[in-house]
């Protein structure tokens, strides 16, 4: 803490002292370097006090790459803390110098890695605040001009950085562009792990766009790298990556491998939030595969890991109230006494001039380091993000959808069957008939209960499964309906089905089907499943009649919904011979 004021301290002090000589690239790179690692260790008020003084001392040396290298830096302090207006106006002052003609005429090579990074992270800034039309052209922007560079670990930062913002926003083909250009820019600086981030970032996009063979290629190609990265940080992204795969198939047994993988880590300790988010969704997936002791167990971990990270942030708030606190304090001081400032300048300088002596060596590596600091934090914050709001949506959408349909179940099933019996419990009427109504009342339960458990479509097709669950209908109510089930496709054509597009459907079936068993008194129900081509149609024909037409309307609406939800419709008949058809028709 100490170090951290000496270092304000001295900034303060070197910004307000008359300029003896012409301010140098030496002194405003040690003032970066300085705001840089204040922001790399969480002081961000500080490293912005400092970044803010980088800026005065570049205006003041009327270098244009200075002034868009340090007003650049600025704006992610800014916007870091949260002022994002102030944080434009940075980055508008550094991009009326880069859109000028005389700065764009022969740029050496800082200064076209100072317009890549002001560019990039104009990108982030858009993206963060949803303008998605404006976060893409700068992200492009970026990328054009990183090409212009000779250094293939500034590019393969740039092209990382600008892949993840692309894939933000969308434009996932693009992303995938430049992910590769990340990861071969890598290879070329001979940095590993820099290439094996970009090729995890790259699977996963490649996964997400449905190109499952590229997927597996890159895949490979992070196993391949895997045994020789060290870094926690690159690991950690890998497996979120594979995370986000195993979730979005639905693949819950593989998701709690790999979460089981990132919390062995060596130092996940120090990352509270990814602990926090690996146990809040192993409990979803533990639930989803019905270990309710597993799910119950790190739902306590989770909970008590965030009461842990409640107290750390109270007292982080209090650390950050300090230090403005004994900031505005010593201004308030420098600003009371103009002999005693003069006096500890003279001190200061001396100090000063010591360190800029060292600073010089390794001024051109810090500046490598910072850009690496400042990309990662933003490709692992956009990446969990994303992760976040897919296993939201998919978690709230699944959850809806079960909750409607069993609504229907209770509601037209087992609630009729109990209001039955108690009319003649109170009726007083035959043992007999009040034990029949029972056994029906068990069966429905235990029909419901079967039907909860979604069909394996990992390791069975859509046929197969509508064709078992027929079957097993046909068995339940033989005597009493003939149930029978006809698919004029071959088994090749059902593996173009998305699993998620099947589930949907075999769920339409089972709802229509649990319609003409229960409210149509049919004798026959005949179910078909075709492909012809690229549309798929399902037909559900019984020769009964509905008795009551608000039950008939609240199992349709439920079969209306998740057919939107695939983007096909359903249509219900009435046939002329008698009886009626659902006929449901999805594009695949």
């Amino acid at each position: 803490m100490k170090q951290l004021f000496t270092i304000i301290l001295s900034v303060i002090f070197a910004s307000a002292a008359p300029l003896a000589s012409a301010v140098t690239v030496e002194e405003i790179a040690a003032l970066r370097n300085a705001a840089d690692s204040l922001h790399s260790i969480g002081r961000t008020d500080s490293a912005e006090i400092v970044g803010r003084h980088a800026v005065l001392l570049a205006e003041k040396s009327g270098d244009p790459t200075q002034i868009v290298g340090t007003n650049a830096a600025h704006g992610v302090f800014l916007r870091s803390l949260g002022r994002i207006d102030e944080a434009l106006k940075s980055y508008e002052t550094a991009l009326e110098i880069v859109t000028s003609g005389q700065f764009r005429e022969n740029p050496d090579q800082e200064a076209i890695e100072e317009i890549a990074s002001l560019y990039i992270n104009l990108a982030v800034l858009n993206l963060d605040m949803q303008h998605k039309d404006e976060a893409t052209a700068n992200a492009v922007l970026a990328g054009d001009w990183i090409a212009k560079s000779d250094d293939p670990e500034l590019k393969s930062t740039i092209y990382g950085v600008a892949g993840s913002v692309l894939t933000g926003c969308g434009d996932l083909d693009n992303a995938l562009r430049y992910q590769d250009l990340a990861y071969q820019n890598a290879l070329a600086a001979n940095d590993e792990e820099a290439a094996f981030r970009a090729a995890a970032y790259t699977m996963l996009i490649a996964d997400r766009s449905g190109n499952k063979q590229e997927a597996s290629v890159w895949r490979e190609k992070c196993n391949a790298l895997l045994p020789s990265v060290e870094s926690m940080m690159a690991r950690l992204v890998y497996y979120q990556a594979e995370c986000s795969i195993c979730l979005k198939n639905d693949d819950l047994r593989g998701s709690l491998k790999w979460f089981d993988e990132i919390l062995a880590l060596e130092g996940i300790d120090s990352l509270p939030f990814v602990k926090f988010d690996c146990y809040n969704n192993m409990h979803l997936a533990y639930a989803g595969l019905g270990d309710y002791d597993g799910a119950y167990s790190t739902l306590l971990k989770s909970n008590e890991l965030r009461d842990t990270i409640w107290e750390q942030e109270k007292t982080e708030s209090l650390r950050d109230l300090t230090v403005k606190y004994h900031t505005q304090e010593t201004e308030l001081a420098l600003a009371q006494s103009e002999t005693r400032r003069a006096t500890v300048l003279m001190w200061l300088f001396g100090v000063v001039g010591l360190l800029l002596t060292g600073t010089i060596i390794f001024v051109i590596y810090a500046n490598r380091q910072r850009h690496r600091r400042m990309m990662k934090e933003m490709e692992f914050a956009a990446l969990r993000e994303d992760i976040g709001r897919q296993l939201t949506r998919q978690y709230v959408e699944g959850l809806e959808n079960e909750r409607r349909r069993m609504s229907c179940e209770l509601h037209d099933g087992v609630c009729n069957d109990l209001l039955a019996i108690q009319m003649n419990l109170s009726n007083g009427l035959s043992p007999e008939c009040t034990a029949q109504l029972i056994a029906i009342c068990r069966e429905s339960v235990r029909r419901i209960s079967h039907e909860l458990m979604p069909p394996e479509f990992a390791y069975a097709s859509l046929d197969e499964v509508v064709r078992y669950f027929v079957s097993k209908q046909a068995e339940a109510n033989e005597g009493r309906i003939a149930i029978v089930y006809r698919s004029s496709s071959g088994d090749s054509a059902w593996t173009s089905v998305p699993d998620a597009t099947a589930l949907e459907v075999y769920r339409i079936i089972q709802e229509a089907v649990g319609n003409a068993v229960k409210h149509s008194g049919a004798t026959e129900i005949a179910v078909s499943l075709d492909i012809d081509g690229k549309t798929l149609e399902a037909k559900i024909v019984d020769n009964g009649t509905y008795k009551s037409a608000a039950r008939k309307g609240m199992g349709l609406e439920s079969m209306r919904r998740r057919a939107n939800s695939i983007g096909g419709s359903v249509v219900t008949e009435l046939l002329a011979e008698g009886g009626t058809q659902v006929r449901l028709t999805v594009k695949i």
